[in-house]
């Protein structure tokens, strides 16, 4: 099976969430980590993009941004809360946009974001892929050709009966 998806055009994105977070500082020297960020969104689309941003101190050379998590519901319920589990995680990087594509195990799932224990502050945008999602070629063109067909045979039948 072959997916087309068309990634490159910027209408087929829409942009869910943004947040900035910034570490708790117990002094000039130690702070508290990021906890985990918990995206507060049901998710549906199982392709996102992913883009982290921190301030790098002077001499260091970061490249490491964290973990997106992807997690769903048991449908377990353990010692009155139900319980989730991770289904998927994927390694992000700092100042690059991270295409990620989780499988399709579940039909909605939550994402958190995993925060380097080093940070002392973290900026979080993620989009989520509105566009044309195709599982095969033949779905692709059909899905573009037969509105232009019928447009066509119309303009055929028009021509023909013109004049009748």
């Amino acid at each position: 099976m072959t997916r087309i998806l068309q990634l490159g055009n910027a209408d087929n994105w829409e942009q869910i969430y943004h947040t900035t977070v910034a570490a708790v500082t117990l002094n000039s020297k130690i702070h508290n980590p990021i906890p985990e960020i918990t995206i507060p969104l049901l998710l549906e689309t199982h392709i996102l993009a992913v883009y982290v941003t921190t301030d790098i101190p002077e001499g260091r050379k970061w490249n490491f941004a964290g973990f997106l998590n992807q997690k769903f519901e048991l449908g377990l319920t353990v010692g009155g809360t139900p319980e989730a589990d991770e289904l998927s995680r994927r390694k992000l990087w700092l100042n690059r946009i991270k295409l990620v594509v989780f499988p399709r195990l579940t039909a909605t799932y939550s994402i958190t974001f995993g925060v380097p224990e080093w940070f002392k502050n973290v900026n979080v945008t993620v989009w989520q892929y509105v566009g044309a999602d195709y599982d095969s070629v033949e779905q692709f063109l059909t899905s573009d050709i037969q509105p232009a067909l019928a447009r066509i045979e119309q303009k055929i039948d028009d021509i023909s009966n013109y004049g009748s």
